[in-house]
């Protein structure tokens, strides 16, 4: 054994305990594969993280991605994972900062924290849907304007790894066209794609790795024959037979509602059960997670949905299961005395569902009746004629993954507001473009449309309605509920917040869309702590404690426009510092649009807008507000839709700059990118709040630069401006991928400018 094997030894028993299988430490000395098949049981999670994190710190850093994007299966809960890499990370000491790790799943997906360091080694953990939508600039719960960042950072320097391809439905062909044309295309830094399987063998994916080394437990089949007219009570009764005092048993069935039945019928003969979906709140959820996976207390009954097929490490004496795919069904197999706890073998009993299965599999499991098998032998296992492992689904084109790049939305909420306070950062509180958008969703490149979620929560209001001042849903309070069971609800029941004008209204029936975030009145029901999104559940709900206030954070300084500026080129330059080299050009364009970005802030609307209601502000042109303790006076502005960055754009564009360092500059908030449009409602003649005609001062720079006063024309800028921004995405040496990581550089850069001068504001009247 060499020398750097017998170090990730001692790196994989620091982190679990264990030494690692044969198979781990070939991935810690040579990288990851493109296929990775692993019996159940086998460590895979382990696999995924743990040598390549020990590549990124110790073994090859320069040659291994910084960012580990662990992509799980849209049903499963991904919160074990979490938890078991952060567990991993504390006994490797490396919980203080080193490496991130972020959740990126059910209400979490809403956190927009894992952008603000790009160059930080980091793991991100997340369902394909969650993770995948963004890929594609379409991210659920994502803020529209913010999708550039998550997809510069996701393309660019990531590793990605999807565990249980089989289980990736239309979103399997979608991974792999995005990996096709990111080698194609190029990016800013090396990013590949490793697939998992306990089952398939796809060699159209590439080379694989067969990971040996599961323990040859044991499970004995048997099949159940459930009473057709009366089959989730028959199935009940079945189950509570088969059930051994002190132990677990598994009862997993295909969908959510024949779950919520069989585990209505146990309850109603006497039989206690927990019953485990993705649809909880956060706290409900990891309640249930820890009760159901105890190694205390054993004597259970877990009923749940295919929640169970990946990311769940949990074993039970007897598994009760409806007949289902056979990737599927090897992955609850799985799940049946996974460690060989129970010496004697555990129990498999299976039954076909209403609905019929699989014949082929049917067959397999009915001649080996009364037989036990064990991992290995499921691994080697195809019954009847092996299907292909990429789904028939027709993967986004080239074309159509190039017009996803465009987020011009008209239906944005004005963000303008954030340019006076803190940076830019997406936060919570945002007005969502995630509804009610013009934008072409990707949804059908991921999953089923019924079987995507959108995100609830439940309020309770006096006068059955959100107040005005009603605050954003936190991810505590937030449930991911499937679309198809909340488009039911009667009309008008969900509300949202108006991405135009950010008050709260009754959302229509087509922003019930995947990722929206939705509030229900409390009082109406459709929710129960044990049982998690119950819609015909009419007693009221009690809703999550509000999150504590937050002191008041924002700019405590006036901040000058040339102050700003430099400040956010220097924060570029040690961005870029610390990242892998990028093409000079490229190095440049970043600093030089970090220098320019806020120019458009010189705007007299803009100017009047940061003086509004202040008596201390100081002559010159500025980029910040310095904020205190009383709230400002309401202020009208006669310019509502000013986007400042257009402004930008123009000075540049109109004083003929580099098009790429003009693009990236006007890109900085993400609301002028590739289509620039008026805002519905806008008065005749403006664009983004810019009328033909408006003059700018002169501005001077510290740098020696001077940009004249200006005459703007936006009369004619639209159409070659999106010409040219086109140009841009298309050209050889950038793409889409790099174009949008040089925007992230920026964006980052301004936030940490933006951040020097942030802090608490003092208490009113103190």
């Amino acid at each position: 054994m060499t020398a750097e094997l017998e170090t990730f030894v001692t790196f994989m028993r620091t982190a679990t305990g264990h030494t690692p299988r044969p198979y781990q430490a070939q991935l810690a000395a040579e990288g990851l594969p493109a296929l990775l098949r692993v019996p159940t049981g086998g460590g895979k999670t382990a696999a995924a993280v743990l040598p390549w994190l020990y590549r990124r710190l110790v073994a090859a850093p320069a040659g291994t991605p910084r960012r580990l994007v662990l992509a799980l299966p849209r049903e499963s809960v991904a919160d074990q994972a979490f938890e078991r890499i952060g567990e991993w990370l504390d006994r490797l000491g490396l919980s203080g900062g080193e490496v991130g790790l972020h959740l990126l799943a059910g209400g979490a997906a809403q956190d927009g924290g894992w952008r603000r360091n790009p160059e930080r080694t980091a793991i991100l953990v997340g369902t394909h849907d969650v993770l995948l939508s963004r890929a594609l600039m379409r991210g659920h719960a994502d803020w529209r304007p913010m999708a550039p960042v998550s997809y510069g950072l996701l393309h660019n320097d990531a590793q990605w790894v999807f565990d249980e391809l089989e289980l990736l439905g239309p979103a399997l062909p979608t991974t792999r066209r995005l990996q096709e044309l990111r080698d194609r295309w190029g990016t800013a830094a090396p990013t590949a794609t490793m697939w998992m399987t306990s089952t398939s063998s796809a060699a159209e994916l590439g080379p694989e790795r067969v990971g040996a080394g599961g323990l040859a437990t044991r499970r004995r089949l048997t099949r159940l024959h459930p009473a057709p007219e009366r089959y989730e009570g028959a199935l009940a009764e079945a189950v509570a037979a088969a059930h051994l005092p002190g132990t677990r048993t598994l009862v997993v069935l295909n969908t959510l509602a024949r779950a919520r039945a069989v585990h209505a019928a146990l309850a109603a003969a006497g039989t206690e059960a927990l019953l485990l979906h993705p649809h909880y709140r956060e706290a409900d959820r990891r309640r249930l997670l820890a009760a159901a996976t105890a190694e205390h207390d054993l004597d259970l009954v877990l009923v749940a949905t295919p929640v169970v097929e990946a990311a769940l490490d949990l074993s039970s004496r007897t598994l009760v299961t409806e007949l289902a795919p056979w990737a599927s069904l090897v992955q609850r197999a799985g799940r049946c005395n996974r460690y060989g706890e129970h010496p004697e073998g555990g129990e498999l009993l299976w039954c076909t569902p209403p609905e019929g299965g699989d014949p082929s599999v049917e067959r397999w499991l009915t001649a080996r009746d009364g037989r036990s098998v064990t991992p290995a032998e499921l691994l080697a296992a195809e019954p009847g004629a092996p299907e292909p492992a990429l789904a028939p689904t027709a993967p986004p084109t080239p074309d159509e993954l190039r017009a996803l790049f465009d987020t011009a939305d008209q239906s944005s909420a004005d963000q303008s507001t954030a340019d006076q306070g803190s940076a830019d950062l997406g936060t919570p509180g945002d007005a969502t473009a995630t509804v009610g958008t013009s934008v072409g969703t990707a949804d059908r490149w991921l999953a089923a449309p019924a079987q995507l979620t959108a995100l609830v929560a439940w309020r309770s209001w006096a006068d059955g309605r959100p107040a005005e001042d009603e605050p954003d849903p936190s991810s505590a309070e937030l449930c991911a509920v499937p679309l198809g069971e909340l488009a039911e609800l009667p009309a008008g029941r969900a509300w949202l917040r108006d991405p135009l004008d950010a008050r709260w209204r009754p959302a229509l029936p087509a922003e019930l869309a995947p990722g929206a975030r939705l509030v229900l009145d409390a009082r109406h029901g459709g929710y129960l702590p044990t049982l998690g999104w119950t819609p015909l559940s009419r007693t009221p709900v009690v809703p999550e404690p509000a999150p504590p206030q937050r002191p008041a954070y924002a700019c405590t300084a006036w901040v000058s426009l040339d102050q700003h500026l430099q400040e956010t080129e220097q924060e570029a330059r040690l961005l870029l510092a610390a990242l892998p080299a990028l093409p000079s050009e490229q190095h440049e364009a970043v600093a030089r649009a970090a220098r320019y970005h806020d120019l458009g802030k010189c705007h007299d609307a803009f100017q009047d807008k940061l003086r509004a209601g202040r008596t201390d502000p100081p002559d010159g042109l500025l980029a910040k507000s310095k904020n205190g303790a009383e709230p400002l006076p309401p202020y009208l502005s006669p310019r509502p839709h000013l986007r400042h960055e257009l402004v930008s754009a123009l000075l540049l564009w109109q004083g003929g700059h580099d098009p790429l360092v003009t693009y990236l500059a006007a890109a900085h908030h993400g609301h002028v990118r590739i289509t620039v449009r008026p805002r519905p409602g806008e008065a005749p003649g403006l664009l983004l709040g810019v009328a033909d005609g408006d003059r700018t001062p002169p501005v001077e720079l510290s740098s020696g630069e001077r940009f004249p006063a200006q005459q703007l024309d936006t009369s004619d800028f639209p159409a070659p401006w999106t010409e040219r921004a086109r140009t841009l995405r298309d050209h050889p040496e950038l793409g889409p991928f790099r174009l949008a990581f040089l925007e992230t550089l920026v964006r980052v850069a301004d936030w940490r400018a933006s951040a020097r001068h942030d802090g608490p504001l003092p208490s009113a009247g103190g």
